[in-house]
C-alpha cells in the first residue's frame, strides 16, 4: 500500500516561509532594478555660484539624462555645511537624497564642540567629485619669489605676516597654519566670509599671503594679479607646471588639498549605492565635465566608495591631530 504523507505544522510553517521569500524576492529585485523611479536631489550645503554648486550642476545635468529622471540641485547654505548635511541625515536611506559637502565634513568634527554628526556613522561616502589643489599666493608686487623669501620676510617682522582664508576651519586656514608651524614663523589668521573678500584684501595689501584654492586662484594668477609661490600638492599642478611644490622647497611631505565629495545617508542599499557611483563616475569621465573642471583648477575625482571611505577616515584622524597640535578653535 502506498504510504500517505501527512504534513505537520512544522512542514506548513516551512512551506509558508518559502512562499513568503519567493513572493518578496521579485519585489527586492524590482526595487534594485527600477532605481531611480523618481527625481534625485543633491543638497549643496553652500550658496549658489561657488565651485561646489558648479560641479553639482555639471554632473547633475549628465546624470539626469543618463538616468531618465530629474536630478535637482538644492542649495542649503549655513553652519559650515551643517545645515545641508542635517537635511540629508533626516531623509530616508534610499539614495534619492545626497549631500555634496567639502572637506569641512572632516575638519568640522575636530573644530566644533558638540558637532551633531558622526561623518562615518551617519553618512556613507559615495565618491570624491573633485580635488581642489591649493596655491600659496601673494600679490605680484610682494617682494618674494618663492617660499624661502616669504619665510624670510615673516621672520624679519616682529609680528610676522598675516594671511587670509575663506573662513575658520577651512583647508585654506588649516593649511596655512600648518605651514607656519613647519616654517617656524609668526602668522596671524584673518578669516573672511568666502574666498572673494579675502582675495580683495590680499590685492589691497591688508593681508600678505594665502593658501588659496586653485579654482579661486587661477583666474587671478592668469591675469597677472597674484603670484603663486608654491602649490601644496604632492606633485606639481598641471595648470602651473613651473611652480614648485611646498615639498620641493624644503618642506618634505607637506601636502594640503581640498576635496568635494558626495555622501549618502548611512544604510543606503548596496545596489543603489553602486548604481549612483557608476552614474557619477560616468559623468566625471565625460569630456564636457573634465574640460569644465580643468578650466576651474579642479582635478576630477571618481574613486569608488570603499576608497573614499578610507580617505574620509584618514582625513578625520589627520585633521583632528592637526587641530589639537596647533590649538586651533573656531572662536
Amino acid at each position: 500500500m502506498p504510504s500517505t504523507f501527512a504534513p505537520s505544522r512544522r512542514h506548513f510553517n516551512a512551506m509558508g516561509s518559502a512562499l513568503a521569500l519567493t513572493a518578496l524576492a521579485p519585489c527586492a529585485w524590482a526595487d534594485n532594478n527600477t532605481f531611480p523611479s523618481k527625481q534625485i536631489r543633491i543638497v549643496v550645503p553652500f550658496s549658489p555660484g561657488g565651485p561646489t554648486d558648479l560641479m553639482a550642476r555639471a554632473i547633475g545635468k549628465i546624470m539626469s539624462t543618463n538616468l531618465g529622471q530629474p536630478v535637482i540641485i538644492d542649495n542649503k547654505p549655513g553652519g559650515g555645511g551643517v545645515i545641508g548635511m542635517s537635511e540629508v541625515k533626516h531623509q530616508p536611506a534610499d539614495g534619492y537624497t545626497l549631500v555634496f559637502p567639502s572637506i569641512l565634513a572632516v575638519t568640522n568634527p575636530a573644530l566644533m564642540p558638540g558637532y551633531p554628526f558622526d561623518t562615518l556613522r551617519d553618512f556613507a561616502p559615495l565618491t570624491v567629485v573633485g580635488f581642489v589643489p591649493h596655491a600659496v599666493v601673494v600679490r605680484t608686487d610682494f617682494p618674494a619669489a618663492d617660499l624661502q623669501a616669504l619665510v624670510a620676510s615673516a621672520k624679519a617682522k616682529p609680528d610676522g605676516l598675516s594671511y587670509g582664508s575663506s573662513g575658520n576651519g577651512t583647508s585654506a586656514h588649516l593649511g596655512a597654519a600648518l605651514f607656519a608651524k613647519r616654517a617656524d614663523i609668526r602668522a596671524t589668521h584673518v578669516p573672511y566670509r568666502g574666498a572673494g573678500p579675502a582675495v580683495q584684501d590680499l590685492l589691497g595689501g591688508q593681508i600678505q599671503f594665502m593658501f588659496l584654492d586653485m579654482s579661486s586662484a587661477l583666474p587671478f594668477i592668469q591675469a597677472g594679479k597674484l603670484r603663486a609661490l608654491a602649490v601644496a600638492t604632492a606633485t606639481r599642478f598641471e595648470g602651473l607646471p613651473a611652480v614648485r611644490t611646498v615639498a620641493e622647497q624644503g618642506y618634505p611631505g607637506f601636502e594640503v588639498h581640498g576635496w568635494y565629495g558626495l555622501l549618502l545617508k548611512a544604510g543606503t542599499p548596496a545596489a543603489v549605492t553602486q548604481r549612483l557611483y557608476a552614474e557619477v563616475k560616468r559623468a566625471l569621465d565625460t569630456k564636457e565635465v573634465r574640460d569644465l573642471f580643468k578650466a576651474q583648477g579642479i582635478t576630477p575625482g571618481g574613486m569608488p566608495p570603499e576608497q573614499f571611505t578610507t580617505l574620509v577616515r584618514n582625513d578625520l584622524t589627520m585633521w583632528k591631530r592637526t587641530v589639537e597640535e596647533l590649538h586651533i578653535t573656531l572662536q
